[in-house]
């Protein structure tokens, strides 16, 4: 049986994107690739189908951007600071930041994200974009985000920012492990979008009104 591949412009047509977004999925191992005696990349077809029904274009065009050096800093956002909601996202995944920003882009035009890869990340983004509202993981290596958590309680600076953690551990295990801090919520992943929607809601609500009355 004969394997069927496709050179990156041809995968660019398939997926509706740029050469320079496929070179960038296929640069980061997203999109499995061999390359030719003449120095040319070719891609399993297979696995261009797999990840469009997976991800969709959209999801791919942010996936082509989110490697480890060259996250964006935040979606475009023309809003007045008093109109915008800023939300630090912590993850190490790329498939759950996408989600999460995703998410944000259809439902919450006003919100503004920027993504840090882990917790020591997060401490430097914290110092530049004071967030309203912080979302992280906890087992990102080698900051976790029960370091991330402690340090922000240590510093009065931070107190006002509200707090989601996202895991897959138990709360048993996240007992073992020091528990979270007094105000800290925790949703299990996976995570119920439901129940997420309910919480961004009053919450983004919330700080928009603050904004507007300062």
């Amino acid at each position: 049986m004969a394997v069927d591949f496709v050179g990156i412009g041809e995968a660019a047509q398939i997926l509706g994107l740029s050469r320079t977004s496929v070179q960038k999925l296929v640069d980061s191992g997203q999109l499995p690739a061999v390359k030719t005696n003449g120095g040319h990349r070719r891609i399993l077809r297979s696995s261009i189908d797999a990840l469009d029904q997976k991800m969709g274009p959209k999801a791919m065009l942010r996936l082509a951007t989110l490697n480890r050096g060259n996250r964006p800093q935040g979606l475009p956002n023309a809003r007045p600071a008093s109109q915008q909601v800023n939300v630090l996202i912590v993850e190490d995944d790329d498939v759950s930041a996408l989600a999460l920003i995703s998410m944000f882009e259809t439902h919450y035009p006003q919100v503004r994200c920027t993504v840090a890869t882990d917790g020591l990340d997060a401490v430097m983004q914290l110092e530049r974009i004071r967030p309203n509202l912080l979302i992280t993981d906890l087992n990102m290596e080698p900051f976790d985000g029960f370091r991330l958590l402690s340090m922000m309680g240590s510093h009065a600076e931070y107190c006002s920012i509200s707090t989601l953690v996202l895991s897959g551990l138990s709360m048993e295990e996240i007992e073992r492990r020091g528990g979270l801090p007094p105000g800290v919520l925790f949703f299990p992943k996976p995570i119920n979008m439901e129940r997420m929607r309910g919480f961004l809601d009053a919450h983004v609500q919330i700080h928009l009104k603050q904004g507007l009355s300062e």
